[in-house]
C-alpha cells in the first residue's frame, strides 16, 4: 500500500479509532507500522547503541499512538501527519537516549554493526560512520515539518504533490520548506558539526 493510499485509508479510520472501536484501532496500526519502521530506520541508521533500534522505536511510536488515539481530534492536519510527529519525537528521543549512553567503540565493535566494503580499511569505516552520526545531528537541528518534509522527499522518494497530500499543504510550501531545510543543513556543515 503506497502512502497515499494509506493516507486515505487512514483518514477513514481516524473517527473510528477515537471512538474506541478496537478494530479500527489495530487497523491504523497495521497500516501505520511499516511507514514508522521505515521512517524510524533511516533517522537512526547512524546510531549505533545496543538498546536504540528501529525496531524499539517503532514499537514505542505505536504505543503512543494507540494511546493518541483515544482522544485524537482532527485539527487541521491529516492522521498520517500525526502519526510521523509522534516518531519524529520519538526519534529525538532515542538520539538523545543513545548520546548520553553510549560509550566509546573500537573499531571492531563498530564494524560488526555495518557493512564494510573490503576496498576500504578500517579508518574509512570510522570516517563513513562519525559522517552519518553528524549528518543525523545535523537534521536534529531541523524543525519537525522540516524533517518530514525531507524524509518523505529523500528517503521515500514521494514527490512534492504526494507529500502535501499527507501533510496537508501545497506542493510549493513543500518544495520551499525543503529548500529551507537543505539551505539551513548547507549553512551548518560549512560553520562545522551540529552542537
Amino acid at each position: 500500500m503506497i502512502e497515499l493510499d494509506a493516507r486515505a485509508e487512514l483518514e477513514r479510520l481516524a473517527l473510528h479509532a477515537a471512538k474506541g472501536d478496537e478494530d479500527a484501532v489495530e487497523e491504523v496500526l497495521r497500516i501505520a507500522h511499516p511507514l514508522v519502521h521505515r521512517y524510524c530506520t533511516s533517522r537512526l541508521e547512524s546510531v549505533d547503541h545496543p538498546h536504540t533500534t528501529a525496531d524499539d522505536v517503532t514499537q514505542d511510536v505505536c504505543l503512543a499512538l494507540m494511546s493518541a488515539l483515544r482522544t485524537y481530534e482532527n485539527q487541521g492536519k491529516s492522521l498520517l501527519s500525526f502519526i510521523f510527529g509522534i516518531a519524529a519525537h520519538k526519534v529525538s528521543d532515542a538520539r538523545r537516549r543513545a548520546t548520553r549512553l553510549s560509550v566509546p567503540q573500537t573499531a571492531r565493535a563498530a564494524a560488526a554493526h555495518h557493512v564494510v566494503d573490503v576496498q576500504d580499511g578500517p579508518e574509512h569505516h570510522i570516517l563513513r560512520g562519525e559522517l552519518r552520526g553528524e549528518m543525523g545531528q545535523l537534521v536534529e537541528t531541523l524543525p519537525v515539518r522540516h524533517q518530514q518534509i525531507l524524509f518523505m522527499r529523500v528517503i521515500v522518494g514521494m514527490s512534492a504533490e504526494q507529500t502535501a497530500r499527507v501533510l496537508d499543504t501545497t506542493p510549493g510550501a513543500v518544495r520551499v520548506a525543503q529548500h529551507r531545510a537543505l539551505s539551513h543543513l548547507r549553512a551548518r556543515i560549512g560553520h562545522g558539526p551540529a552542537r
